[in-house]
């Protein structure tokens, strides 16, 4: 990137960056969960609360009023701790800036799951009030992503490194190595602190389960082959990869059915869900 580049006027970027999505096959009405890194807007001389706005603004002049926004608000780190979760105050954890600017937006609604929240703004957003206790699975927000056809955009992060969806999709084929863990978690519900159980799938770990080196390159390159990604890169670097959450789902059920450790480095020897 240039000098001129490197001290763009904020008006100039947002254009810039509009086109970008634009270019992704995003229109007026789509519905999106956006996740990512933006490392390489970092060499711009703006504020960095000023590039969450432009990035935000951007997406949303593509989407319009009547589409949608999602992003994760995760916060794993209260997975097994007595830190009691508090839907309005909870800041989520390792999921990026720009999942934070999405989660603090005035009309921003969050999931109430203490562990793997999402945040949306636009009429959609509100099926993040009622969605089951489970992370994953039917009512989760996964599938509410799914009947509304979404599409997720990775910005400057390979899509193999965060694509949650696919924990859905174990639960939902019934993968063995996994097993649903309930957990008994403090909520902060106005001036009162009340338990509540949550669900989410997890490894059995007395097993020696191995996931996969490269991840989840091999569904992605599936996707790839039949031109079901899209890819373009800012001129600051920033690289946005988008693909609809469906088309995904149907790839990966495919390998799960052809072989049911797909996601595995290799077929676990111990198997405590063996009888």
């Amino acid at each position: 990137m240039n000098e001129t580049k490197n001290t763009i006027n904020p008006e100039e970027l947002e254009i810039e960056l509009t086109k970008c999505i634009r270019e992704l096959g995003i229109k007026k009405g789509s519905n999106l969960y956006i996740t990512g890194n933006l490392g390489p807007l970092g060499r711009i001389k703006l504020k960095k609360s000023k590039k969450q706005e432009i990035i935000f603004n951007s997406f949303l002049n593509n989407v319009g009023d009547s589409g949608t926004i999602f992003s994760p608000a995760a916060s794993m780190n209260l997975c097994n701790t007595d830190i009691p979760f508090d839907l309005n105050l909870t800041p989520s954890h390792e999921m990026g800036s720009f999942a934070e600017y999405i989660r603090k937006l005035p009309k921003s609604i969050r999931s109430l799951h203490p562990f793997w929240s999402v945040a949306g703004v636009g009429p959609e957003a509100n099926r993040l009030k009622k969605l089951s206790s489970h992370a994953y699975g039917v009512g989760s927000a996964w599938s509410h992503f799914l009947d509304l056809d979404a599409i997720q955009v990775n910005m400057g992060v390979d899509p193999s490194r965060a694509v949650t969806l696919i924990h859905h999709v174990e639960t939902i084929i019934g993968a063995p190595y996994r097993y649903t863990k309930e957990y008994i978690h403090p909520i902060v519900y106005g001036n009162q602190i009340k338990y509540k159980a949550f669900h989410q799938s997890v490894f059995y770990k007395e097993s020696d389960i191995k996931k996969k080196v490269l991840l989840n390159q091999h569904y992605f390159e599936k996707l790839r082959s039949k031109g079901l990604i899209m890819t373009i890169i800012h001129s600051s670097g920033l690289e946005f990869n988008a693909f609809k959450m469906k088309d995904f789902y149907e790839v990966a059920i495919d390998f799960f059915v052809d072989d049911i450790y797909n996601y595995l480095e290799e077929v676990p020897k111990i198997k405590p869900y063996l009888t």
